[in-house]
């Protein structure tokens, strides 16, 4: 029998990026505005699409919100703080430390959804290198 999933609602994915601004301030000028809530809603059906496991929806689930850019600000922060949500939801732990600079190159299409994937279960990833 497959694994029952707990999804993250756009609700949840709302109020992680008010906890996240208010918590970690990287810029004076960080606040919390939904620039698209459909972007939200896009990002999270995509990982509803997915067959395969609960780190490959949770890799689609980074990947995606962080390229739907959908707050005004803190959209990388909010996307590995969501992803580490989702996971621990599901059962899992995410034993990885945020690491800036693979968020940006999850932004810029640097890495596959798959190497993100791997990234995600404390394996490693190559490091991100603008072209």
């Amino acid at each position: 029998m497959p694994e029952q999933v707990r999804y993250l609602t756009a609700e949840e994915i709302i109020e992680i990026n008010k906890r996240v601004l208010s918590e970690i301030k990287v810029k004076r000028a960080d606040s919390h505005r939904v620039a698209s809530r459909k972007k939200v809603e896009d990002a999270l059906a995509e990982v509803l699409e997915q067959e395969g496991d609960v780190y490959w929806k949770a890799a689609t689930l980074l990947v995606g919100l962080i390229k739907a850019h959908a707050f005004d600000s803190g959209n990388r922060r909010t996307a590995y703080a969501a992803t580490k949500v989702f996971l621990e939801a599901n059962g899992k732990k995410l034993d990885i430390d945020v690491q800036p600079k693979v968020l940006a190159g999850i932004r810029e299409g640097f890495y596959q959804t798959r190497e993100v994937m791997e990234w995600l279960k404390g394996r490693g990833i190559r490091a991100f290198v603008r072209p």
